[in-house]
């Protein structure tokens, strides 16, 4: 199990960590005003290929190091069947993107992706074990988890069910301190101060009670990114514990 979250961790690193926005933009076809003169992308384009395989090459860079931890000949085998995966699952999701909802195309791609990692930690042997590190590594993947991933997910739910807003950044003002709030979360949480929860919700509430007050929309907005944000906190603490 340690072997299979440090697969985890890779798989993070390189699915989101080593794959900027324009990539995501790109990869995905989409054609608005950024894009300038860039001519790359077509309309009616499911996904761009040439930005595709520079995300699938780049998302492969943190798995180099099963070359460390495994045969070569198994560490090859293992490159080749993500190379492949990543891109067919990636380039079904582009597709899916146009015609249906992003958060559950995302949470169907990172279940396939995950099934595929499962499979490769079953099928194949390590040649050295994390055991002695296992909580380091599970910090490591709780941490990685609450970041960029959450912060994508909770993007893709607020684009899908408030269409008309304006879209949000990973980095804008509002996604960090969801990212500072999930953080403060999972430590409380894993020393079993959970009373503490209640007050960070409670201060940030205190903050919005201006804003809380214009209208339904706000109000909507704002208990949906915090209930989001705290699911997926207590989701990262359940990977702590397990």
């Amino acid at each position: 199990m340690v072997n299979f979250m440090f697969l985890l961790i890779l798989h993070f690193i390189g699915d989101f960590y080593f794959q900027s926005s324009k990539i995501a933009k790109c990869k995905n076809a989409t054609v608005d005003e950024c894009c300038n003169t860039c001519n790359s992308c077509k309309k009616n384009s499911f996904f761009n290929s040439r930005y595709l395989i520079i995300h699938t090459l780049l998302y492969l860079i943190p798995f180099l190091t099963l070359f460390f931890i495994t045969k070569w000949t198994s560490a090859i085998l293992i490159i080749i069947i993500l190379l492949s995966s990543h891109y067919i699952i990636d380039a079904i999701s582009c597709c899916l993107n146009k015609k249906f909802k992003q958060t559950p195309i995302f949470i169907a791609d990172q279940f396939f992706h995950i099934c595929i990692l499962f499979t490769i930690n079953k099928l194949f042997s390590f040649n050295c074990t994390f055991l002695q590190y296992e909580t380091v590594i599970k910090i490591i993947l709780a941490s990685l988890f609450i970041i960029v991933p959450s912060s994508i997910f909770i993007n893709k739910l607020f684009q899908d069910l408030f269409p008309k807003d304006e879209k949000g950044r990973i980095f804008d003002v509002g996604s960090i301190i969801g990212i500072l709030e999930r953080i403060l979360v999972l430590i409380f949480a894993c020393f079993g101060d959970f009373a503490a929860i209640a007050i960070i919700i409670t201060v940030k509430t205190w903050a919005r009670s201006g804003d809380l007050k214009d209208g339904n929309n706000f109000r909507n907005k704002y208990l949906l990114g915090t209930l989001a944000s705290l699911v997926l906190a207590l989701i990262a603490f359940l990977i702590y514990k397990m």
